[in-house]
């Protein structure tokens, strides 16, 4: 796990300012959700700490996160609103999610590994809070004691992805990705056939969709792995993600082939000037024309 310097952290006023601002460009969701997830943990961390000056330190950070969430009182409602709705519908379409037990709990975690970081924290705060209605409910201590046991290890690992400044790989519209020409290689081709046409470009259906070849993971935990390689490869041999021209090289369009793009705002402007220059050039034989 990377420490509270590295990322997201909660030890003192700074650290929390240098969160939120983290944070500015993740959608409101995202943020909303990592937020709240660290004030709670924030607060548990006060109650275990003794010095004076730490717990001092983390009431100031406590206190700029409780700002946060009443200035963006609105969009948290409706940001709430809809992930209740939305929560069921994801964790329903994922089979084998729990938390009856130890057991249950990593079988969760190992479910769950390699899938977007704003779904993870979805699923698990829905089970944490399922699970606390479920113990209210029953009498049999050794139920009770299993039940909790788990949730101590889902609440560990959300914990450690608030602490995580892990990027969730948005994943690109489909109508950016008809601007580019098809990838021939099998696997990513079948990947962009799935999304695009079998999903429909909602990349919430992955998640239970399969390549043709093996069906031991899902779409989205495929495309975020050979995402990670491939970004690995691209920071490692430092190569660069655009031509001299501003057209995308190689590497980035194999990314854009998986429906992701680290610089998005950049790839768009290269989209629009190229659609200009398109107008321009179908429109140049037509002017000549009238000319003669």
């Amino acid at each position: 796990m990377s420490t509270e310097s590295e990322g997201f952290g909660f030890k003192d006023k700074q650290k929390a300012l240098d969160t939120l601002k983290l944070l500015e460009n993740q959608d409101s969701q995202y943020r909303l959700l990592t937020i709240r997830g660290l004030l709670g943990r924030a607060k548990r961390v006060l109650t275990l700490t003794k010095a004076e000056e730490k717990r001092n330190n983390i009431k100031d950070a406590i206190e700029v996160f409780e700002k946060w969430l009443e200035e963006n009182k609105s969009t948290s409602t409706k940001s709430k609103a809809k992930s209740a709705g939305d929560t069921d519908e994801k964790i329903d379409k994922v089979p084998g999610l729990g938390f009856k037990d130890k057991e249950a709990a990593e079988k969760t975690l190992k479910i769950l590994d390699n899938r977007d970081a704003d779904y993870q924290k979805l699923v698990l705060k829905s089970l944490i809070t399922s699970s606390k209605s479920v113990v209210s409910r029953t009498k049999d201590k050794q139920k009770i004691s299993d039940i909790k046991e788990a949730v101590e290890m889902l609440t560990e690992y959300l914990d450690s992805l608030d602490t995580l400044n892990q990027p969730n790989m948005k994943y690109l519209s489909v109508d950016i990705i008809q601007n580019f020409s098809k990838p021939t290689e099998k696997l990513v081709s079948e990947f962009l056939t799935t999304y695009t046409k079998t999903a429909g470009g909602n990349y919430k259906k992955l998640r239970t969709l399969f390549p043709e070849e093996d069906d031991s993971e899902s779409w989205d935990i495929v495309r975020n792995k050979n995402l990670q390689k491939l970004q690995k490869t691209i920071q490692e041999k430092k190569l660069s993600l655009f031509n001299s021209d501003g057209s995308p090289t190689k590497e980035h369009l194999t990314l854009i082939s998986w429906a992701y793009s680290p610089k998005l705002e950049k790839l768009k402007q290269f989209i629009d000037q190229s659609n200009q220059n398109s107008d321009s050039a179908s429109d140049e034989p037509v002017t000549k024309k009238r000319k003669v």
